[in-house]
């Protein structure tokens, strides 16, 4: 949960200056936001790996 909240808080800071009706996040902005919400990592750490696709 606490890698999804990250993930989440990430594309809001970065979506600040470009919010108006309508906006919606790019889906590069939410895969980046993954990538730097800790989740994969903390898979990697617990021994959890996951295949990447």
């Amino acid at each position: 949960m606490e890698s999804f909240a990250r993930a989440v808080e990430i594309v809001l800071k970065d979506s600040e200056l470009g919010d108006a009706p309508g906006y919606c996040p790019d889906a590069s902005l939410w895969a980046h936001a993954v990538r730097h919400s800790g989740y994969v990592q903390s898979r990697h750490a617990t021994g959890r790996v996951l295949v990447h696709a």
